[in-house]
């Protein structure tokens, strides 16, 4: 076959390149050329739109529209608490999660949450009154503070009513879940929320930027509660 001495070694090197930036069209076909000398200059030109077609799909960004509606309620969209499990089963790097009000409701994915950091993934979990769901954390907190991080809203000079208001979960600096639902019963399953899926390492990138902003101001402070 044609492109069988193609080894994965070049198409990977190639892949990179392009999703870089690095590499345009002449140089990828000299590279595949050098590669492959019996390959033709219509076949490389073929093999060089294939290996750009994948690329800018991997490198796509992508928005969902995810929902809490009523059972009864026939949606298209995917529902709030299964894309948030979703999020943290497929974490293999970190998990940023921020929420307003949590309920034992969410007891269940504060597991896997936990599990997760045992496994070696980093989590960082920002909250609004740390006294207010100690209980619900309780079960979560394990001795290893490398991996699992607990941060509280610190409040705002001369502004009480401030608080710590966003609901969203980044899944390893490139999916997050921004939404309007509570981590709680009616924010998961009872009440209308709108959320968006969105895959971008760009835009992942900037919401983590605001909450690394925030710790070093001092707006978060980490809970110490071991």
């Amino acid at each position: 076959m044609l492109y069988q001495s193609l080894t994965i070694d070049i198409l990977a090197d190639e892949l990179i390149a392009e999703l870089s930036g690095k590499a345009d069209n002449l140089v990828l076909m000299r590279m595949l050329k050098t590669e492959l000398q019996s390959l033709s200059d219509i076949d490389a030109e073929k093999l060089c739109r294939l290996i750009k077609s994948l690329t800018s799909n991997q490198t796509a960004e992508k928005v969902e529209v995810v929902s809490t509606v009523p059972v009864s309620f026939m949606s298209k969209t995917r529902k709030t608490h299964p894309v948030m499990e979703e999020l943290v089963n497929s974490a293999t790097n970190s998990i940023t999660l921020t929420g307003y009000s949590i309920s034992e409701h969410f007891e269940e994915s504060l597991k896997l949450i936990d599990n997760k950091s045992k496994q070696g993934v980093v989590v960082e979990i920002f909250v609004n009154n740390y006294a207010s769901i100690r209980s619900i954390l309780a079960d979560i907190r394990h001795t290893n503070r490398n991996f699992l991080k607990i941060y509280e809203y610190a409040g705002k000079a001369g502004d009480k009513m401030a608080s710590l208001h966003a609901k969203t979960i980044i899944v390893d600096d490139v999916k997050m879940l921004i939404s309007s639902a509570n981590l709680s019963y009616h924010g998961l399953e009872g009440n209308i929320e709108i959320g968006a899926l969105i895959t971008s390492k760009k835009k992942a990138s900037q919401v983590l930027e605001i909450f690394a902003d925030l710790k070093r101001q001092k707006i978060f402070e980490l809970v110490k509660y071991l």
